[in-house]
């Protein structure tokens, strides 16, 4: 898809996101500052990312490969304090430039990958933050990791002293996209489970749920999500 950048006005979609985010915020008796907005540039070129930054955006949510490696310098010479976070499929060869030059992982769904996380931490010698992706449906292809599975992997985690679990990411199943009742029901499992199995076997307080995205943020949050991840509704259409 060919865009031009000047016709996608990404402050006044900022604005609007921040704006709805609140209102959810209200309808579900929340504090609006317990909500973290990350913003998925994906495909987005630098010019759309920077006047996200400039309307407010803190934390960029990316893809670990070549179109991030380009963008990511310019990203962190705009403003150094730009959080950057993989929200995307990450591939094993992928892990060490994330650990290297990212703040976070939100999408550890593999024993694999959680070993090679805290591997290259401990080269860097950090204690580096992840979340692991959970899919609490029924889905027919997961897109994460289910209950046991989850619990396996904290357990795992106990034992790798270079990881440490912040919470749990999820993407809704793509059949409930158009199916706002359906969804509302997905995303309050997922907090559900979230509060009674995954928080007791987490150390930190504070936990983080990144659920929510352009088309559902809203339910979202309604629905007890701590963190929500938006691209078009900000960015406009992806590039390519």
């Amino acid at each position: 898809m060919s865009v031009n950048p000047l016709e996608v006005d990404v402050a006044a979609n900022y604005d609007n996101i921040l704006q709805r985010v609140e209102n959810s915020a209200k309808l579900s008796s929340r504090d609006v500052s317990d909500i973290t907005i990350v913003g998925v540039s994906k495909r987005i070129e630098f010019t759309r990312i920077k006047s996200a930054i400039d309307a407010g955006l803190k934390i960029v949510g990316e893809v670990a490969g070549n179109d991030l490696k380009k963008k990511l310098p310019d990203i962190l010479n705009y403003n150094p304090s730009t959080e950057v976070q993989i929200v995307g499929h990450l591939q094993s060869n992928k892990v060490k430039f994330s650990v290297e030059k990212c703040q976070l992982i939100q999408s550890v769904l593999s024993e694999k990958i959680l070993i090679l996380v805290n591997k290259f931490a401990k080269q860097q010698d950090v204690i580096y933050p992840i979340f692991l992706q959970v899919d609490f449906s029924n889905a027919l292809k997961p897109k994460g990791l289910n209950l046991k599975e989850a619990l396996i992997m904290l357990a795992l985690s106990e034992s790798l002293a270079n990881v440490d679990v912040k919470g749990i990411m999820t993407i809704a199943p793509l059949e409930l996209e158009n199916d706002d009742n359906n969804l509302r029901k997905f995303f309050a499992r997922t907090h559900k489970i979230f509060q009674e199995n995954i928080i007791p076997k987490l150390p930190d307080i504070g936990a983080e749920l990144s659920m929510g995205m352009s088309n559902s943020f809203e339910i979202a949050i309604e629905e007890g999500s701590t963190m929500i991840r938006v691209g078009t509704a900000i960015f406009g259409p992806r590039m390519g």
